[in-house]
């Protein structure tokens, strides 16, 4: 304290340092507009050289980290899926059986649709198995149940049909895995799989609106930790089915180009 460092004459540097701070102080407090009964010990001084605020983004639960993880980790790893699955068809037909399941009375399309829905099919049951393991042992919370279903299925759609537009454009399973891996991993990166598309900067969020990715993480979001309504699952839902119709559309077009 001043007190001691006053009976201390080595110390009159200090003691001259710090009995002009304490008025300098003191003047600070003076011109402080203190409002009656708060104290002013926190006008004066040093004060934060910016502004801090908050903003909701969340209607419902509070942000999980263990959702949004759940989301972008589950999108990322079933694309693979895909990958998977159109590298499935490119080695039939490196081997003949495509060409055997052409010789059956079905058309091209059934046998690409089939080859989608059973895809789409085991994309959803994963969507659902890994979710599952979130809420037991993570406590994620589900809070729009029937939207949460109706995001999940557009995904496993659109994953089907990413598969089979890496089937389409693929020439050779090696080369088509590599571009397609490549592919992916832009993908999740730009969809905010890995780190929620709100801390992107303001220019990147509204160019990734394009990235289909975006609307399945986001969508798994908002039916989660965001809490948002069935609004939000509509939008989502919708963009997807939308890409995966288009995929699908130009996957049945290259292959009937290829046939003919």
């Amino acid at each position: 304290s001043i007190r001691k460092l006053e009976q201390n004459d080595s110390d009159a540097s200090l003691r001259d340092f710090l009995g002009s701070l304490k008025k300098f102080q003191a003047a600070e407090d003076a011109k402080a507009d203190t409002p009656a009964g708060e104290s002013k010990a926190g006008k004066g001084g040093l004060s934060m050289p910016f502004d801090t605020r908050d903003n909701a983004l969340s209607s419902g639960p509070k942000y999980n980290g263990y959702a949004h993880s759940f989301a972008g980790m589950g999108v990322q790893f079933i694309l693979f899926m895909g990958v998977d699955m159109g590298i499935g068809i490119l080695l039939a037909r490196r081997m003949g059986i495509w060409n055997r399941l052409l010789a059956a009375p079905l058309t091209m399309t059934e046998v690409l649709m089939s080859r989608a829905l059973s895809a789409a099919i085991i994309a959803l049951g994963l969507v659902l198995a890994i979710f599952a393991c979130g809420v037991i042992i993570f406590h994620v919370q589900i809070s729009n149940p029937v939207g949460f279903v109706m995001v999940a299925l557009s995904f496993a759609l659109m994953t089907a049909s990413f598969g089979l537009l890496i089937a389409a454009f693929g020439k050779t399973p090696e080369a088509a895995r590599g571009m397609a891996v490549f592919a992916t991993l832009i993908l999740v990166m730009l969809g905010g799989a890995w780190v929620p598309s709100f801390i992107f900067p303001e220019w990147m969020q509204k160019l990734t609106v394009v990235v289909p990715t975006r609307w399945a993480v986001d969508g798994l979001d908002a039916m989660t930790w965001r809490g948002l309504g069935m609004d939000a699952a509509f939008a989502s839902s919708g963009v997807q089915l939308g890409f995966a119709a288009a995929f699908i559309l130009l996957a049945i077009w290259r292959f009937r180009s290829q046939q003919a």
